[in-house]
Parts: structure tokens; sequence; C-alpha cells
């Protein structure tokens, strides 16, 4: 037998199916989706595939033997061995990348191999000559690095030298300096539950069972479990050791004498770490009852018998729920839901954001109960482990969840919805570069289900194919239950600034509270940036302090909740901030105090401006002491289950003001929210990018959407130093047919999506010079390709040029940007690039110079379709 394999951890240039064939006894266990310890390379190490194929045939000249199989069975079926492939060849990374994608890390079991230092001998002073003579002071060097430590790996040694480390190693090995250890990390099994209870064998109860012991430690664990059973008490293993008083060794023996003896008897059950239960959530609501079946209005029901048809229809499919905000959109995807689990199929229900979850759980749970799995990144590593046994085991079959759970192994699926649809939180910027699009509308072909897009903005693109008629569109036009569309105020911030006030909250923003204050409503503030002010600059020079490892500005962050306000000198003022406050680098953490003096020109005097959400926490708190306000940005949403907190609170009523970032503007619903405040329209505007004006229509569209959701009146009050742009006007109309009109012509005529696909180059290093040598050839070679083996592939090339921020962490980035059409042909000529970029050495670009290490890591990749460009 013949097995392709695909081998983890090579780089994209030597990723592809290798021909191993199959020692007999192992062709029981290597079938397609096992997990498969391979010799690799030269050297034969032994690392972790996973098979993609076997099959009957001769076995080719110089192939290597599987020399084990790893885990009980396969850990991917033949679905989500066939999505790691689409992955792979769809976003141009490797299958390693693919596999820790779909499924969590603890779910496979894999081979790990490190090195140690052999005990000394009396040969070790003559290898250690061998040593010198055969790859001189390098081994020298290396030695002293691994000598004293207890085990280490080739990586590890890599990153502390300036030369390949592979040789020196592999000699030192064979001289028997190092050992070569290999292991076997074993998938994980969750947790198991052990329960004790007295055997029912056993004739005299009680009596018979203290009778038969001798040992203190076994008679205070019989004590506390007959006392856990008349009081009703937990029989839980950890539960009985500690009312025994006893530690978890003595506790183990204690029970292991006991079982032994007969006397008691031990059940296991795997206990699924899940924090999101049917109790918790119906205590949060004060109730006991389960969510009942809403009634669908006459529109609801026509939009749920439109997509109700896409679901009978036996084939694949995609709809755009296109419903304003506030019109109920949560029910019509209800139904759909309803209809497919009465059907025996699964849903998948995806959120752009972490804090949509608890709501969504919420409405969920009380209506599904523990049919529900919810998957995010903000649980920890065993509970998604968990949730994703628990839906891959059957015991859930309703997933909802951020980006990564379209990748749930949900057996058989009727329906995935991509709720907001329009976030550009559904790309990942990280590889594989994939948006949740792409992967709902592979999975849903291969179970032949609908992929429902819901939105009351949707992207240009979605809406494009929708009125194209490639998804069929299914709108919403009027608010549930009648409730009207908030009132929506556009104020013009200039003349507040002429006026004297320089705070982010302007006088009629001040006085909607103060009425909300006094009538018991709730108001929502708005402010896309955290931190308290923008940017320090000097008041003599001007210039900004800067990132020392970004080419960004720091962001200036208070210590305390609430700096105090010094109105005596500006002096003071400065040096009250410069004390209770850090300047913090949003890229890559960097946090330094506020200089004494300007590195620049030796000034003392700096100038704090803009405003952030803890400066906009501040001046309310300041302008109204009896509002309490509750601050949602990054900075105060760290630590687990933040997010549900914050929202529970608000919901409560504990709170007079929810402030934060884009946390709060979408598909929040508050009954007793009547104003919503956006203290600064303008900021999404002039970012450079062709998508600014779509995702500040959606942002400004989506907050306003926030109030007036109930009985409560709704206000919208916009502030913008440009009161007259068209964007901000048809968001505060919410008019986004016109909206879509004008953007999509002005699309056309530039050639943008959705007339193009886009595909950005990147090319990174730490040595600006070397970068330039190879960004200089890319961009030769891409010509090159395009004329020649590549002709038939239509592209626009623009660059190349210095990515947005230039520096990131020391690193220097390069770009390339292709309009193109992404074909397969398409993505062939950027793997040849990437491969041919990879395998290439520094010397290629250098004429045979000596170059640096850090020279010798100039990385290049591929993101199509970016979330920015």
């Amino acid at each position: 037998m013949i097995a392709e394999i695909y081998v983890l951890d090579v780089p994209f240039h030597a990723d592809r199916a290798y021909t191993y064939y199959v020692p007999p006894t192992l062709e029981d266990s290597v079938v397609p989706g096992s997990v498969a310890e391979v010799p690799f390379g030269r050297g034969n190490r032994r690392m972790t595939g996973i098979v993609t194929a076997v099959r009957d045939g001769e076995t080719p000249e110089g192939a290597k033997p599987v020399a084990a199989v790893v885990g009980d069975g396969p850990v991917l079926d033949g679905e989500l061995l066939g999505l790691c492939l689409f992955l792979k060849e769809y976003t141009l990374s490797t299958f390693g990348d693919a596999l820790r994608t779909v499924i969590p890390p603890n779910a496979m079991s894999k081979i790990v191999t490190y090195y140690r230092v052999a005990p000394a001998g009396e040969n070790t002073k003559n290898a250690m000559q061998a040593l010198k003579a055969a790859v001189g002071e390098r081994g020298r060097l290396v030695w002293s690095l691994i000598e004293h430590r207890q085990r280490f790996t080739r990586q590890a040694v890599q990153a502390e030298v300036d030369f390949d480390c592979t040789k020196t190693l592999t000699a030192m090995l064979g001289l028997g300096l190092i050992e070569k250890v290999t292991e076997v990390k074993r998938s994980s099994a969750g947790l198991i539950r052990r329960t004790y209870s007295l055997s029912s064998a056993l004739e005299g109860g009680w009596d018979a069972a203290f009778a038969g012991v001798t040992g203190r430690n076994q008679l205070k664990l019989l004590e506390a479990l007959r006392h856990a059973v008349e009081e009703g008490g937990s029989r839980e293993e950890s539960a009985l050791f500690e009312a025994a008083g006893l530690t978890q060794a003595a506790g183990h023996n204690a029970a292991k004498a006991l079982t032994e003896k007969g006397l008691l008897v031990a059940a296991e059950e795997t206990d699924y770490r899940n924090p999101f239960t049917v109790e918790s959530i119906l205590a949060e609501a004060e109730t006991t009852e389960r969510a009942p079946k809403p009634v669908l209005t006459e529109e609801q029901t026509g939009a749920y018998r439109q997509i109700e048809e896409l679901l009978t229809g036996g084939k694949p499919a995609a709809a755009l729920l296109h419903g304003v905000t506030g019109s109920g959109k949560t029910n019509v995807i209800l139904a759909a839901i309803d209809k497919v689990l009465e059907d025996g199929r699964g849903a998948i229900m995806l959120v752009p954001e972490i804090a949509l979850t608890p709501q969504t759980v919420g409405i969920f749970l009380r209506r599904y109960g523990d049919r529900i799995a919810v998957i995010h990144s903000g649980l920890s590593a065993g509970e998604r482990f968990d949730a994703w046994r628990r839906i891959r085991e059957g015991l859930a079959d309703v997933v909802i969840g951020t980006r990564s759970a379209v990748f749930a192994p949900l057996r058989q699926i009727g329906l995935i919805v991509i709720d907001e649809e329009q976030e550009y939180t559904y790309k990942s910027d990280a590889d594989p570069k994939y948006h949740a699009h792409d992967i709902a509308r592979w999975r849903c072909r291969e179970h032949n289900a609908v992929m429902l897009l819901s939105s009351a903005t949707p992207s240009v693109v979605s809406y494009y194919k929708a009125k194209t008629g490639v998804y069929r569109l299914v709108e919403l036009k009027e608010r549930y239950n009648g409730a009207a569309l908030p009132k929506v105020e556009i104020v013009d911030m200039r003349g507040e600034t002429a006026r004297g006030n320089l705070s982010p909250v302007g006088a009629r923003l001040a006085e909607k509270l103060r009425e909300d204050k006094a009538a018991g409503h709730q108001a929502i503030l708005f402010l896309n940036r955290r931190g308290y002010n923008n940017s320090v600059a000097c008041r003599s020079c001007g210039k900004s302090i800067k990132c020392p490892n970004c080419s960004v500005t720091l962001t200036y962050h208070a210590l305390r909740s609430r700096l105090s306000r010094i109105d005596k000198t500006d002096e003071a003022y400065e040096e009250n901030r410069r004390e209770n406050g850090l300047l913090v680098c949003h890229l890559c953490g960097h946090r330094e105090k506020v200089p004494e003096k300007c590195p620049f020109c030796g000034g003392e005097h700096f100038l704090f401006m803009g405003a952030g959400t803890q400066k906009a926490e501040d001046d309310v708190a300041a302008i109204f002491p009896d509002l309490r306000v509750l601050r949602m940005d990054y900075d105060t949403t760290q630590s687990k289950f933040a997010h549900e907190e914050i929202l529970a609170k608000f919901r409560r009523g504990e709170a007079d003001v929810l402030l934060g970032t884009q946390m709060v503007t979408k598909g929040h619903d508050f009954p007793r929210v009547a104003t919503v405040g956006v203290l600064n329209a303008d900021g999404s505007l002039t970012v450079d990018d062709y998508r600014a004006s779509e995702r500040t229509f959606a942002m400004l569209t989506q907050v306003i959407g926030r109030a007036g959701r109930a009985d409560v009146p709704g206000t919208a009050v916009i502030q913008t130093y440009d009161p007259d742009s068209e964007v901000i006007r048809l968001a505060a109309e919410q008019n986004y047919g016109k909206f879509y009109e004008g953007e999509i012509k002005l699309r056309r005529s530039l050639t943008f999506p959705p007339f193009c696909d886009i595909a950005v180059i990147t090319l990174s290093g730490e040595d600006e010079g070397y970068l330039g040598l190879v960004t200089t050839r890319m961009y030769e070679r891409v010509i090159e390709l395009t004329r020649l083996d590549f002709r038939d592939i239509p592209l626009m090339l623009y660059g190349p040029f210095e990515a947005p921020i230039y520096r990131v962490q020391n690193t220097c980035r390069m770009r390339l940007v292709l309009k193109c059409r992404l074909t397969k042909r398409t993505r062939a000529f950027l793997a040849e690039l990437l491969t041919e970029f990879g395998k290439a050495g520094p010397s290629r670009f250098t004429g045979g110079m000596v170059q640096t290490r850090s020279a010798r890591r100039v990385t290049v990749s591929v993101d199509l379709n970016p979330s920015t460009v």
C-alpha cells in the first residue's frame, strides 16, 4: 500500500504530498485523516504528517516507510480533510497551518523531537577535538550554548546563532556528544469526572462497610461518602476528598483500597468544560422558563418563506437577509434554524465580535438548551476543545461563535448564518488568511446547505451579488412592531471648538445625557479610539513621540481610571499626566513613561492631542458626576468573561452610559437606550482604504440603530467636523440603497471589488537594503512571468511601495498590489512566486556577497482580498 502524506511544519515551497509505503503491520491503521510518524529529509528526522490518500500500487524507488500511526484513529473525517486541502490551495498557506486552523491543538497527537547532551564518557575529549576539526569554532560556540541544558531543539539553538546550525548538530550527533529523543505527545482525552457509591453487592450496608475497614483514611472517606448520600451532597471524587480532609494522593490511595475490597464502586464519565449552561443563562435573566418561539410579523413570515424554499431545495444556495436595524432579522434566523433542526441537520451562527456572543448565546440557550456549543477565542483551550468534542460527538447541533466557529465539525450542516456579514473581523490576518464567507460557501456546497448572510448594512460586494442573482435577496424594510427609527441630529463640532469646548462631548449631546438621566433612560457613546490621548507632541518643535520599534506614534494611556483634574497651571497638569500615564504602542505593545524632555529638541512641555475612550470617560464624569459610566474597549475586556459582565451590568441598569469602541455598535438590543452619541464620525472616513466610505456608513448606521428599540423614543447625535459629508448624511437617513448606487458606480469606474479581486504581496525584513533588492527582483519577476508562462492572466500591477505602516517590531515591509481575478491560474502564478522566493537564498539577490543573519530572513506572504489595502 502507498500513502500520500502531508508533513507538517515545513515551509511553503516544500509543502506537498509525499509518497510513503505502508508496512504490512500498519495497513489497517494508515487511513485518510490519520496522524502518522514518518522519516523526512536527508537526516530522516521523525516528523508528524497527515495521511491524505491511501492506494494500492508498487512502491516507488527511494520511498520511505511510514514509521508509526499516532493516536487512536483518524483526526479528520472526509469533509474536514477536504476542507484542509481547500484552505491550503485557496489561501496559499501550508497544510500544517490549515490543519491547525480547522481543529483545536488538543485534538491531535504529535511527534516532538528534541536533543539532549549525552552522558560524559572516556571518548568525550576526543569527540570534541573531532568536532572542532569538522565544523571549527561553530562547534565550540554551539556546545557552550547547550552543554548545561537538559533538553533543547534545533530551532532554539538556531535562534541564538548567526549561522545554520544543522551541520553542527548533525556532527555532534554522529560523534555521540548529543542524543536525539523523539516522543509522542498524545491528544487530550478531556476531563474525566469520577464518582463513588457504596457497592450494591455488599450485604449489611454501611455497617458492613465500616466493619470491614481499619485504615484511618479509608474510614474518613467512607464517612464523607455516607454524609454526601444522606445530605444529597456531591459524590464527585475531589469533593469527597476535601470533605474527608484528605490530600489528592491520600484520597486516591484510600479510594483504591476500598474499591479493591469491593466496598465502593467507581463510575467515570466525560466532563465537558462548558461555561455556557441553560441554568446560568436563566439565572441571569431571573426566570426559570425557556424562551417561546417568536411570533413572526407578516413581513418576517414572507422573508422566512423565501429562506425555507432554499432550505428544502436539496442543493447548496446562498441568501442575503437585508433588513433595517431593529427589523427582527434574528427572529427570521431562529425560524430558519428551527426548520433545519426539524429536518435533523445542524446550524452554525457566526457573529463578528466576542462582545456579541453573550447576547446571542442567551437568546439561543433559552431557545435550544444544551444543544448549543460556543466557540471563540475568549474561552480557554480546554473549553474550546470540549466544545469541539461535543459537536463532533453529536451532543450539540447548534454552534455559535466568532470566525473560527465556521470550522465546527458538525456531521450534517443545514444552515450557516453570518450575522453582520460586512464586518472585516470575518477575514483572518494570520496564516491561513481565510475569509469566513469562503469557508461557509465551501461547506454549504459539500452539505447541500444554505449560507445566509444577514445585515442592515451589507458589504457592497455581497449586495452586488444579491442584486445580480448570485445570492437570493431577502428584505425587511420595517422595524419590528412598527417601532420608529431614531431621530438623527448631525452636530457641527467646529462651532464647539470656536466656543472653547475641547471636550469630545458637545453641548447638544451633553443636553441629551441630562435628559436621559432625569427620565431614567440609558445612553450609548461611541468613539473608535482607545486610550486617553491619540498622541503626545512637543510644544516647541511639534514632533510626536513615536514607537522605537514601529513607525507609529505612541498613544497616551492613563494608569488610573480617572486623572486628577488640576486647574492651577499647565505645568502642574502636565506633571500629573507624566506620573499617572504611559505611552503605549498598539502594534507591538511597547510602553514607556512620558519623557521629561523632548528627545528631538530638548523642550520640556508637551501637547496631549486627541481623545480616546479613557479621556471621554473622564470628561463625561467631570460634566456629570452623578452619571454611572461603563467603559468597554480592548483595555477593559482583557479578563475572561469581561464582555459578558459589562453588558450584563448595563442591561440590569447598573450604569447610565455605555461608552466604548466598535464593540458597542453592533447587534446589541438594550430596551432602555434612548440616546446614541457618535463622538467623532470623521475618523474612519480619512483612512487610506477604498472601503473607508462603506465602513463609515455601516458603522454609523449600526450605532444609530441601537437607540429606540423598544417603547423609548430614540435619538442619535452624530458629532462631526464635516457635516456636509454625503456618507454621514445618508447614514443619518438610513438610506443604504442610495449609498450603494453611488458606491458601486465609483468602484466600477476605478476597477475595485466586486469588479476585480485584490492580491497583496508583502515582503518583510530587518535589513532595509536587502529588502529593497528582493522587492525589486520580485517586481521584475512578476513582469517576467506575466509576459511568459502566465501571459493569459489579466492583471494590473501597482508598486512596489512601502506598506501603510512601514515598520512593525523592527521589521520593514514593502508591498506590491495586484488587481486580478482569483482563478486557479492566478493562484498558480502566486504560488510560483512564493515557492521561488521561498527557495532562493540570499546569494541570489546579492551576487554571492555574505549577508548578515537578518538579511537572510526576508519573508514573502500573499493576502487575497485583505481586510485593509
